[in-house]
């Protein structure tokens, strides 16, 4: 079974990326492979859950970054005046580093994560995906500073950095108040 899922991921990365399909194709079949082998990687699996979910309020280790991430960044931010990079775990880099050890752990091929071009495209075409299933999360294993729950509200086209998409998210606060804020996937 797993070589089988291993030759259909192939085929999918074999062929340019032109259709959403194919993007959420892959993504399920990875996932697929990741369950049955248990390889571990809570952020990979949590953007390709994503395709497929409106709603990830469970413990999850890939919530749990995602959330602390942004609330570390926050707490940086707003109390101690640091402007960092936008959070790392909900970034295109984590995403494709993600794909690159996954891919290489199972001996698969795929030569789009070194085109920018390609890349582009199928950054693109997920965050066309995404952008039809906004997401939320609520639940962190760790107790959190100021974040009580993020929400993925649309996706845009970025205008700062060459065009790469951009996912919107608005951030409630333990207190009620809410921020929006953007974070590019390139």
């Amino acid at each position: 079974m797993k070589d089988e899922l291993i030759e259909k991921i192939q085929r999918v990365l074999d062929r340019p990326f032109t259709r959403e399909m194919q993007v959420v194709y892959l993504l399920v079949e990875l996932r697929k492979l990741m369950e049955r082998t248990g390889y571990d990687d809570p952020v990979l699996k949590t953007f390709c859950n994503w395709v497929v979910h409106t709603n990830l309020e469970n413990k999850s280790p890939g919530a749990t970054l995602i959330l602390t991430d942004i609330d570390d960044w926050l707490v940086e931010l707003f109390e101690h005046k640091r402007a960092l990079p936008h959070p790392r775990h909900i970034s295109g880099g984590a995403f494709r580093e993600g794909l690159q050890r996954c891919f290489e752990s199972f001996g698969i091929s795929a030569t789009f994560l070194h085109d920018l071009k390609k890349l582009k495209r199928f950054f693109s075409l997920y965050a066309s995906v995404v952008g039809e299933c906004p997401i939320v999360y609520t639940a962190s294993k760790l107790q959190l500073k100021r974040v009580a729950k993020i929400e993925m509200v649309g996706v845009s086209r970025g205008i700062m950095v060459n065009e790469w998409p951009v996912i919107n998210w608005r951030i409630t606060m333990h207190d009620g108040h809410t921020q929006n804020w953007g974070f590019h996937l390139g």
